[in-house]
């Protein structure tokens, strides 16, 4: 693997990572929305220990570190640490300044809306890079690894418990929207990998056809 290449992809970690951060902490924490993963066991054990919700992420997601090094290969276990702790990073650096911010969406449905689009996009470019946000998502890679089943449907195999024990915890407004926040991200995440994926071939083919034609 190139220089470049590698520098590539480690930048798409990076942007995803910041991405999936402020998605987070803007339209899923503050509405207490529960989308699955380890954000949604934090969002759960928030109600009752005496911790902020980035702070129980933390610690989750470096226990779930440890397996990806046990399971994975080293490669995706290395880009997968790099995902995740840039992640939990930008989420307890921006969860505080970030929280100040009133954004004008009153409905917990937008909001899930809004949220897991940008999610499903932000993990979406981290999976075609064989990197995840960590927690669940390793899980989710493991599960792939082993089945070559779809990301997002791993996904949604690892999730659902969250999203359902959490969602019924809550309020029904809070369940309806984590449950349609849930079902945008899985089903997105599949969609921009096909997308990244359809946009480099097509690129390289009219790549080789410009060469062809000069």
């Amino acid at each position: 693997m190139s220089v470049r290449t590698v520098v590539r992809e480690y930048l798409l970690i990076l942007l995803g990572s910041v991405l999936y951060a402020v998605s987070t902490v803007l339209f899923i924490f503050p509405k207490h929305l529960i989308l699955g993963g380890t954000s949604g066991i934090s969002v759960i054990l928030t109600a009752c220990l005496p911790f902020s919700p980035g702070t129980i992420l933390t610690v989750i997601n470096f226990a779930l570190l440890v397996l990806a090094f046990l399971i994975l290969g080293r490669d995706m276990a290395i880009k997968t640490t790099v995902g995740s702790v840039l992640t939990t990073l930008s989420i307890t650096v921006l969860e505080k300044p970030l929280s100040a911010l009133v954004l004008p969406i009153a409905n917990p449905y937008v909001s899930a809306l809004i949220g897991a689009a940008l999610i499903a996009l932000a993990s979406g470019i981290m999976f075609y890079v064989d990197s995840g946000s960590g927690g669940t998502d390793i899980v989710a890679l493991i599960v792939r690894k082993f089945s070559k089943m779809k990301i997002g449907r791993a996904l949604f195999l690892t999730d659902v418990a969250i999203v359902l024990a959490g969602g019924l915890l809550s309020a029904p407004s809070v369940l309806l929207g984590s449950a349609l926040g849930f079902l945008v991200k899985v089903l997105g995440i599949d969609a921009v990998i096909w997308a990244i994926r359809a946009t480099r071939l097509k690129i390289k083919t009219q790549g080789r056809e410009d060469k062809n034609a000069g």
